[in-house]
């Protein structure tokens, strides 16, 4: 694997978790989020966790 496809992997690996568990960072942590969760809801915002997840491992395998 190249660097790309493990930075890829890893980022795809962290929106997956954030997905499934509510890490700090990702929802409350950061006032972008805070502001993005206020304008989507939290369930679209979860939506698009995961979008970025798929997005972020299929790049990284394709990259491999």
């Amino acid at each position: 694997m190249n660097t790309w496809s493990i930075v890829f992997f890893i980022l795809g690996a962290l929106y997956l978790v954030a997905y499934f568990v509510e890490i700090p960072f990702f929802y409350e942590g950061n006032p972008k989020t805070k502001f993005m969760i206020q304008k989507m809801g939290k369930k679209n915002y979860k939506l698009l966790l995961l979008v970025f997840a798929v997005i972020f491992l299929v790049v990284a395998f394709l990259l491999k």
